[in-house]
């Protein structure tokens, strides 16, 4: 029990340093887009597509990124990836989940099969069950933060 709280309160210590800062005042509109310091992995979406890319200038009325340019007037949005975060905010949110999961199943599991040769009692199969579904969960947790920029901040909405 007492592993399940420090994995409990491990995982919200990874979750609040993952949320995004709320405090700090930053410049709205395009002046925001504008004082994006270059090399800065961007997410721009326009009326026609949705594009990955690091900026190289902003200007009054286009972004030019290393793999694209795009006119001021056709985007829609823009959004600050940060890989980082959304990476260690799946991690934590997958094996919160994960643990419940596994708490859950290995009480199931062992609930009624008193003449077993491997019985344990609910505690254990519990806890069993946490710590198996903890890992699980923040691998597929991190998998999945990494690839779907949980945590995108968004720069620029039109």
């Amino acid at each position: 029990m007492q592993s399940l709280r420090v994995l409990v309160s491990s995982g919200l210590a990874l979750l609040a340093l993952a949320a995004p800062s709320a405090i700090a005042a930053t410049p709205t509109g395009w002046e925001a887009v504008q004082a994006l310091p270059a090399h800065t992995h961007v997410q721009v979406r326009t009326d026609a597509l949705k594009s990955d890319c690091h900026v190289v200038s902003v200007t009054e009325d286009k972004l030019t990124c290393a793999e694209a340019s795009f006119a001021r007037s056709e985007i829609k949005s823009v959004k600050r990836i940060d890989k980082t975060k959304s990476t260690l905010g799946g991690l934590a949110l997958g094996a919160g989940v994960g643990a419940g999961v596994g708490v859950g199943i290995g009480s199931a599991i062992n609930a009624g099969d008193k003449g077993s040769l491997v019985h344990v009692s609910g505690a254990k199969a519990s806890g069993v069950g946490a710590a198996v579904g903890a890992v699980l969960g923040a691998g597929i947790g991190a998998l999945v933060g990494h690839h779907t920029n949980l945590f995108a901040a968004t720069v620029y909405k039109r």
